[in-house]
């Protein structure tokens, strides 16, 4: 039952809602709700549902890239460093996505081209080897879904002795952007590795699926290191680190659960 109590300021009544524990409740009904595959068989899940965790879910992480383009002439002056970057414009490591521009400079007085700021490209990355995943596919088939699967860049396969990670373009703005659509030979130079607590893990085999849109990297990673498993019986945080180049690395965390790891 809510609790009203009546207070006074200035001499003027004041009505206070004492809402603490409703808004807890409904805090608890609100992750509950998120939680959806824990509730609910796969059987039940809506479409909307079983895109969510392949997109947006403990085991699907959408990460922000930037994108810079050195123009001849920039028409803004972008200041240098993090000290003027939007509290909320920092990628995965640190860097700054969006710089505050300033007002126009003079043309006649700029020496050195400022870096132009294009929109942003977004990567996801997700963890293949997790029974809801597995189960998300599986419900997209039976709801006839199949061009919104394809989309996806479902995995090829998933090997018994192996976790495998698959990276694919969420969203970008310009095709030439779109870091799968590079050569096959400069996308093998790519540097995949997971961070456990037993050490820094290598992929052990990359596969390519998809065209277009649904082009997809797939990396595979062993599940035993040293003749015993990677994972134990307890939760771990894991990160998975994609290196590009010398200028672009990926990163993303997984939180991996001996309850749902297939």
């Amino acid at each position: 039952m809510t609790r009203l109590k009546l207070w006074k300021s200035n001499g003027v009544p004041t009505l206070r809602v004492l809402t603490s524990a409703a808004l807890l409740l409904a805090s608890v009904a609100t992750l509950r709700a998120d939680d959806f595959w824990k509730r609910k068989p796969a059987s039940q899940w809506t479409l909307a549902q079983a895109l969510k965790l392949l997109r947006h879910s403990p085991w699907a992480h959408e990460e922000i890239l930037p994108v810079t383009d050195l123009r001849e002439e920039a028409e803004y002056s972008v200041p240098i460093g993090n000290k003027n970057c939007d509290p909320d414009a920092l990628d995965v490591n640190g860097n700054c996505i969006q710089k505050r521009l300033e007002l126009p400079v003079d043309s006649s007085r700029q020496q050195n081209p400022a870096p132009f700021i294009v929109p942003t490209r977004v990567m996801l990355i997700r963890w293949e080897s997790a029974v809801p995943i597995a189960q998300a596919f599986a419900r997209l088939a039976e709801l006839d879904a199949k061009v919104a699967a394809e989309y996806q860049g479902r995995p090829p396969r998933l090997p018994e002795d192996g976790y495998v990670i698959t990276v694919k373009m969420a969203q970008s703005s310009q095709s030439n952007k779109d870091l799968l659509a590079a050569p096959a030979e400069e996308k093998s130079k790519w540097e995949a590795t997971l961070r456990t607590k037993r050490g820094v893990v290598p992929s052990k085999e990359t596969q390519y699926s998809g065209n277009g849109a649904a082009a997809a990297v797939h990396y595979f990673f062993p599940r035993t290191l040293d003749g015993s498993p990677l994972f134990g019986a307890s939760s771990e945080r894991v990160e998975f680190t994609l290196k590009v180049d010398q200028h672009l690395t990926i990163k993303s965390k997984f939180t991996i659960d001996p309850d749902f790891l297939r």
